[in-house]
């Protein structure tokens, strides 16, 4: 049977990341501006992910992304009441939480900090390159709030590495169209120098978070999952922005500190995992509980997803190219593709699937994903559901055996009992 790394002088983790603190004010900064938007007379714009948030930037908005706000609410442990809300008003449970969770804070009047709410939208700005739920969610909001409303279409390309040049185009006919959407309802002038200067910006933070990635390769990996879930806060929302550039160079340093110094998350390091999609925002905790058996998350594409190089000689085609061409969008193959390039490279031993139950059109390749994995290169696979907002069915005691089993079967295959030992 697997025990737990309990010795007194080996903590499963060291401390808390310095830069934690520069990730707090982050966050208090930026809903602040978001709360004095309207008065200093910003447009708030609420958006979608993997919509172009550089386009909001370029025109000095403050973007809201209403998913993100409902992972907060889910930490903060009000989601599942706003989710009950909504269903009251006769939503589907199985409905994107993210979305069930904002229907619910909007019907409810309040938030993730108590009777404070985000600003009403002056705009909003949607993409279904994502997800096929956003420009449906975003048209009830539309109806409800009574606000222009832009969606930009995407292209569905199965293989990510070769984009089609009319997909490209497309896309970047789109962006010019949305820069005079946004001329027209922020009575602001588009301005392509300080487009240029918001995507170079962009640039900067996706090559700066890239170098992160790249460290936790290190045996040990310098830095535990959770870290990377919360400080993508800033590729999210404030990619774009000097203070996302500045807050990713002191993480890319302390991280680097860490892999030169030797220091792991995991001190005593003994399994290398990847994470496949959603974090559990009612229970992140779930993923140190892995650190207990000495297994260290060393790689994720979930929060690939939001970085992406860009050109600032050519804004519109290098945003067309860099929305076109993140993970998500490579289907099943593509996505156990990028998956086997990187367990060797980061030295995987297994992968562990979160079966996000309110988000079957990502998860539902999974099985998929995992059987390529094992066939292939022999990586073990562990599976469990639950939703990544709304706590409401999720059985703690039951994952952790789960985890449990999984951790014994690893050890089995990579650590086997000599004979006559």
């Amino acid at each position: 049977m697997v025990t737990k790394q309990n010795e007194p002088a080996t903590p499963v983790k060291p401390g808390r990341l310095a830069v934690s603190a520069a990730l707090g004010t982050l966050n208090e900064n930026y809903y602040q501006a978001l709360a004095n938007a309207k008065g200093e007379g910003k447009p708030v714009v609420w958006i979608t992910s993997m919509a172009p948030i550089e386009m909001v930037y370029a025109f000095d908005g403050i973007p809201f992304f209403p998913e993100n706000y409902a992972a907060l609410c889910s930490s903060r442990k009000v989601a599942a009441e706003f989710c009950q809300a909504a269903e009251a008003r006769g939503y589907s449970q199985d409905l994107c939480a993210y979305a069930l969770c904002t229907f619910g804070f909007i019907f409810e009047k309040r938030g993730a900090f108590g009777d404070e709410v985000p600003p009403a939208p002056d705009i909003l700005l949607a993409t279904e390159g994502a997800c096929a739920t956003h420009p449906k969610w975003w048209e009830a909001l539309q109806r409800h709030y009574n606000c222009p409303l832009f969606i930009v279409d995407a292209a569905y390309t199965v293989d990510s590495e070769t984009l089609p040049e009319h997909h490209k185009a497309y896309y970047a006919a789109q962006l010019r169209e949305l820069a005079s959407f946004m001329e027209e309802h922020t009575g602001r002038k588009f301005d392509m120098d300080r487009l240029r200067e918001v995507v170079a910006l962009s640039d900067r933070a996706s090559e700066l978070w890239d170098e992160i990635d790249e460290l936790r390769k290190a045996i040990p990996t310098p830095i535990s999952q959770i870290d990377v879930f919360t400080c993508l806060f800033a590729l999210v929302t404030l990619r774009g922005t000097k203070e996302a550039v500045v807050f990713y160079e002191e993480l890319r340093d302390e991280v680097k500190q860490r892999v030169d110094n030797g220091i792991g998350f995991v001190p005593n390091e003994r399994f290398r995992l990847i994470w496949d999609l959603f974090p559990i925002y009612h229970n992140m905790r779930l993923l140190n509980y892995f650190a207990e058996f000495g297994a260290a998350f060393v790689t994720d594409l979930y929060g690939n997803a939001f970085s992406g190089r860009l050109d600032v000689s050519d804004p519109f085609d290098s945003l067309a190219e860099r929305y076109l061409s993140f993970f998500i969008r490579a289907g099943a193959w593509g996505k156990a593709e990028i998956y086997k390039k990187r367990a060797r490279e980061y030295h995987v031993d297994g992968i562990v699937f979160h079966f996000n139950r309110c988000c079957r059109c990502f998860t539902s390749e999974q099985p998929d994903i995992g059987n390529i994995l094992r066939e292939e290169l022999g990586i073990s696979g562990l599976m469990f559901e639950a939703n990544m907002v709304d706590p409401r069915g999720y059985d703690d005691i039951q994952v952790k055996a789960r985890i449990e089993s999984f951790i014994e079967m690893l050890e089995a295959k990579k650590y086997p009992k000599q004979k006559g030992g």
